[in-house]
């Protein structure tokens, strides 16, 4: 536990030198990046996700992960989408709203930045997410009491054939 607080406090260090780096002046300042770096054996292991980021988070992932070696020669990153959360800023007919999401739930809905409406498998291929996680994104965008996304027919589950529209 103790190598827990400590992970957590060196985390906000690199942080805050990151944010003073010249890397750092590469993000937009529309864009606001948090990194934590842990320590894997303080902390419970989760299976590494193989997904299609997109390329803005790729470039971001980038960015700090040249700073971050730059600094710890020999060490290695492991990036865990499952566990990244966003907070997005989304236009809707009725005014712009600012949206807590996960990693997961950011990839689906970028996707609709260039398409209005898009079937389950489009979604599927593009964001490479395990077809079974993506049934539950899916459904806690457009099934629950508050939805993102439309789908189309409408109904709890989440089918190959589905559409989802913004």
């Amino acid at each position: 536990l103790e190598g827990m607080f400590k992970d957590v406090e060196l985390s906000r260090d690199v942080m805050a030198s990151f944010r003073d780096s010249p890397q750092a002046q590469q993000i937009s300042p529309d864009v606001e990046l948090s990194v934590h770096v842990l320590t894997q054996g303080y902390w419970p292991t989760y299976p590494p996700v193989e997904v299609r980021l997109p390329q803005e988070i790729l470039e971001l992932q980038e960015i700090f992960s040249s700073y971050y070696m730059s600094k710890h020669s020999g060490r290695r990153l492991q990036w865990y989408p499952s566990l990244g959360h966003c907070q997005l800023k989304a236009a809707f007919p009725k005014g712009k709203k600012e949206l807590a999401v996960s990693l997961m739930q950011t990839m689906v809905l970028l996707l609709f930045n260039s398409a209005d409406g898009m079937g389950f498998n489009e979604i599927l291929q593009g964001t490479g997410i395990d077809e079974k996680e993506l049934k539950v994104v899916m459904q806690s965008l457009a099934c629950g009491k508050v939805r993102v996304l439309r789908k189309e027919p409408k109904g709890r589950d989440v089918a190959d054939e589905d559409q989802f529209f913004f």
